[in-house]
Order: C-alpha cells, then structure tokens, then sequence
C-alpha cells in the first residue's frame, strides 16, 4: 500500500493529505519492508541447508525494529487503527530476533 497507494495509507493512518516528501519518505519505507520480506522469503527457502540465514534475516528484522519505532515517534499523529498497526510489529520484531539466533545456534550445533 506505501507504493501503490500512499495517500489511502496517509489517509488510514493519520487522517492526512501528504506532501510528495511525506509519499517519498513512506516509499522509502516501503522498499525496506519489501527487502526485508525478500530476506525472510530467502530464509524460509535456505535455512535448513545454510542456517547463517537465520542470523541474516535476525538481522534484517533487527534494523526493522527500529523503522518501526521511529516511525511511530516521527509521526505527529496516528489514527487508532495507526496505533494497532503500527505498534505490536516492534515488538514481534523484537521476538524474531530472539528467535532466529536461538534458531541459528541450535543449527550451527547440530
């Protein structure tokens, strides 16, 4: 939606018109949400044969973590369906992280 249609996001999230920078900067956003799925798809295709991948996408999930947070801080306001949107993928960021490189030390063991 950030690509294809950003003034609906704008409009769903904060009840505003962009600018063409606000649009620029949330396609900027866009794109590294869509490499972070590229290195998750990757991930789920490569894992069991390289387990480093885990460690990639931990990574990838980690610098996530902090667009989402910034984002939410960066913003004068949200809508309440922003705040449900917006909040728990910080958080379940957090979790991924976690997880990978648990995922990642039991295969490099094993």
């Amino acid at each position: 939606m950030s690509w294809l249609a950003p003034n609906i996001w704008f409009q769903l999230f904060h009840t505003v018109t962009p600018s063409a920078l606000e649009s620029a900067f949330l396609r900027r956003s866009g794109g590294q949400w869509a490499a972070f799925a590229l290195a998750q798809a990757i991930t789920l295709w490569r894992w069991k044969k390289n387990p480093v991948w885990l460690a990639v996408t931990a990574g990838v999930r980690f610098s996530d973590l902090f667009t989402d947070i910034s984002y939410i801080v960066a913003v004068p306001s949200l809508t309440t369906l922003g705040w449900v949107c917006l909040s728990p993928p910080a958080l379940l960021n957090l979790l991924g992280v976690v997880i990978m490189l648990r995922g990642y030390e039991q295969a490099r063991k094993a």
